[in-house]
């Protein structure tokens, strides 16, 4: 995930032997209602790669993504990431884009917008840029949480996103252990993303430019071992 699509990786080979040789730096799964406020994030395998990969493919840009999934107790299920923009998210595209989410969302069922993921070239943890979204997402659900990729975790096989939450009219640091994801989920995303396989990840942005693509990115995972792992730490 060092370089913008349609340019193979001059780096990927050597990133994917750091990889293979280096352990895994897990965050411990907690039980729900540890962590922060006595809340648990608990990703779908799915959602955190699609997230991931989707930084990957735009390495050199800005983007930025949903999270839609449920809450139910202390328990918040991160079910699916929604790829949307890798250029300047202008107002109007945006607030389409979330009412398709919401759409989606209706379609399925039970779910509905949680969150967003964003992330830089700098990889840079700052909220201000995307505050005013992340307000916005908060104003209609209350347990709105932020997650900023982190390239440097990612190349050390952690977890890497880092989450910030909606309290009490301000956004706290999630801490690491309130986080739920199998280290089964962390290796296979390093292993798609090592075999280039988010150069095939679309968001709102290509849409736009040709209709024929899904941004819902149905078949991502079709025939790769990610799509059947399961969500932890919502039991």
């Amino acid at each position: 995930c060092f370089a913008s699509a349609g340019r193979r990786p001059p780096l990927v080979h050597r990133a994917r032997a750091a990889w293979q040789a280096a352990p895994l730096a897990l965050p411990r799964m907690p039980a729900a209602g540890s962590g922060s406020g006595g809340k648990t994030w608990a990703f779908d395998p799915k959602a955190y790669a699609k997230a991931v990969m989707h930084s990957c493919k735009h390495s050199s840009e800005t983007v930025i993504g949903i999270f839609i999934g449920s809450s139910k107790g202390n328990v918040l299920k991160i079910v699916d990431a929604m790829p949307l923009f890798h250029t300047h998210a202008l107002a109007p595209m945006l607030k389409i884009a979330c009412m398709l989410v919401e759409q989606h969302c209706r379609a399925i069922g039970g779910l509905e917008i949680v969150g967003m993921y964003h992330a830089t070239p700098h990889g840079a943890a700052d909220l201000t840029r995307v505050k005013p979204i992340a307000d916005k997402i908060a104003s209609n659900f209350a347990s709105a949480s932020v997650w900023a990729v982190d390239p440097a975790r990612l190349a050390e096989r952690q977890f890497a996103l880092r989450g910030t939450s909606r309290v009490q009219d301000d956004w706290k640091a999630i801490a690491p252990e309130a986080v739920s994801l199998s280290d089964e989920a962390i290796s296979a995303t390093l292993n798609v993303i090592s075999e280039l396989k988010y150069l095939e990840i679309v968001d709102f942005d290509d849409h736009l430019n040709d209709v024929s693509l899904s941004w819902l990115n149905s078949a991502l995972f079709k025939g790769d071992p990610l799509a059947d792992l399961p969500l932890t730490g919502c039991d």
